[in-house]
């Protein structure tokens, strides 16, 4: 039987990957763009929460800004450190590439303009990487990663509440009302762009056929507007 058909069998049926020695070429490739796509995400969420921390009504809540921008910063580091163990040269990948060869998403080529936006930014983005990182925490069958995420749910979860608190009480005086739909408008669609292509455009299913992840790209989609719609417009914010 061909390498790459028996591992995929085996992941399937629950074999979890610990070293580089349990994988193919092909299984190491996946893994690892993967991993560059997370790490990247989460460490250019951080300049744009930058732009606006200070605008924070309250020191407690310039403070969890920060502790939000120290944990993406951690979560990045899980990352890069992973691909560092597949030998990776992370401190190229940091330091030396170019912005264009960053595989974050789009939503994070742009500044924030004000506190409210940083709220939407954690309601709905941070909402995006708890849904893709959940399903890679329950379904990857690499374990050093599926151990890291185990923190890293947790946090993000933290993240989207934040977001939460600051919408809803936004809701609550006309003109940060206002700032709220205005920022959902054009943030809601950025966040769908997190889940990448639709399932009938994308051409490889490696990550799937390897189990990095459980979910395909139009699955994951559902799963975040299944929460993301019903709490907008529980709060009366229109989508």
């Amino acid at each position: 039987m061909e390498q790459s058909t028996l591992l995929k069998e085996k992941v399937q049926a629950g074999f979890m990957v610990e070293r580089m020695e349990d994988m193919n070429e092909e299984y190491c490739q996946a893994l690892k763009q993967t991993l560059t796509i997370v790490g990247d995400t989460e460490l250019l969420s951080v300049p744009p929460l930058l732009t606006v921390y200070d605008q924070a009504p309250t020191l407690s809540q310039k403070i969890t800004a920060l502790a939000i921008m120290q944990d993406e910063i951690g979560h990045a580091h899980i990352a890069y450190r992973l691909l560092k163990d597949l030998g990776e040269n992370t401190e190229a990948l940091v330091f030396e590439r170019q912005a264009n060869r960053w595989k974050n998403p789009y939503a994070f080529d742009f500044e924030l303009s004000n506190w409210i936006e940083l709220g939407v930014f954690n309601a709905l983005f941070d909402r995006a990487g708890y849904t893709l990182l959940g399903d890679a925490h329950e379904h990857t069958s690499y374990g050093p990663w599926k151990r890291a995420l185990v923190k890293v749910d947790k946090e993000e979860l933290f993240h989207l509440r934040n977001g939460e608190i600051i919408m809803k009480a936004a809701m609550e005086n006309a003109e940060t009302k206002e700032q709220v739909q205005r920022a959902v408008d054009w943030m809601f669609l950025m966040a769908l762009e997190f889940f990448g292509v639709a399932d009938e455009l994308k051409s490889r299913s490696t990550q799937l056929d390897y189990k990095l992840k459980g979910r395909t790209n139009d699955e994951l989609r559902q799963k975040w507007l299944s929460t993301a719609v019903p709490f907008c417009e529980s709060i009366g914010v229109n989508v």
